[in-house]
């Protein structure tokens, strides 16, 4: 089963973000960055759990774990609901995407084993 790891990086001043992600599956480790712009940290979060899901289904990835250490993003994935209307249009868009897998699973991972995407996001900050 392939691995999706997912982060985001934001700065303050100027107020500014990217996301990070990292698939790995039994032959390859493939890295992927984006700088967003003015976009909050739980939006880029949300941006990188979809933009993940989008390369994995590009990759014909039929059955997924995706690790994130943001646990906004983990638990209104795993409860299929959030409070904050700012984020529903993204669970939408996860429950439209994960109808193209056989599975799906999302955990929650501590930041320190979430540093590889860790690292292509403040890569992608930085630039």
């Amino acid at each position: 089963m392939a691995q999706l790891f997912i982060d985001a990086a934001t700065k303050q001043n100027p107020f500014e973000s990217s996301i990070g992600f990292v698939i790995k599956d039994d032959t390859q480790v493939l890295e992927f960055g984006r700088y967003l712009g003015a976009v909050d940290n739980h939006e880029a979060e949300w941006t990188s759990l979809i933009e993940g899901i989008k390369q994995a289904q590009l990759l014909r990835i039929q059955t997924l774990i995706i690790k994130s250490d943001a646990k906004v993003v983990v638990d209104s994935v795993n409860k299929s609901y959030t409070k904050n209307p700012k984020f529903k249009p993204y669970l939408d868009q996860f429950k439209q995407l994960e109808q193209h897998f056989e599975l799906i699973l999302i955990d929650w991972i501590p930041r320190e084993q979430n540093k590889h995407a860790d690292h292509i996001a403040r890569y992608y900050l930085n630039q």
